[in-house]
């Protein structure tokens, strides 16, 4: 009975001291952007139009310059929209083929901050139910993917 436990002991101090793994069953993080939900619906009338509004949330504890970070948009593994700007205000006067709009409270400002969700409405048929979307998003001042996210449309 002694024996059992200093057994009984000992693991529980090197599970305090974290020497063994805690066997979890969390899922694992999230990254800091991510896609909340694709929309196949005109926001207009309700009705089915493959509209391809995705819905992106700063998930993450920081703030972004909004404007020195991009999107690309994926569809089963194969790039088909890159928003080169996420600040709304910037996105109006360039050239933005594939991508009819940004909206939302993250592309406002000048700043993306964390719980703000952004629309990137992209040019209807873009994307179909059941397709694979993915995105990552890209620090244009670094080249670093800062997010990659992928949901099933």
């Amino acid at each position: 009975m002694v024996a059992l436990t200093i057994i009984l002991a000992a693991l529980l101090l090197l599970i305090l001291l974290g020497m063994i793994p805690s066997w979890s069953w969390a899922k694992p993080a999230q990254p800091p952007i991510i896609i909340t939900d694709v929309i196949h619906t005109s926001a207009e009338t309700g009705k089915l139009t493959h509209a391809s509004r995705v819905f992106l949330l700063n998930n993450g504890s920081v703030s972004y310059m909004n404007d020195d970070l991009k999107a690309v948009f994926y569809k089963n593994d194969q790039p088909i929209v890159t928003v080169e700007t996420l600040n709304g205000h910037l996105l109006i006067n360039s050239h933005h083929y594939g991508v009819r709009y940004i909206k939302g409270e993250g592309c406002r400002t000048r700043y993306w901050n964390p719980g703000e969700e952004m629309e990137v409405d992209l040019s209807d048929g873009t994307i179909n139910p059941g397709a694979k979307v993915a995105v990552k998003i890209i620090d244009k001042k670094t080249g670093k993917v800062i997010s990659k996210h992928e949901v099933v449309a």
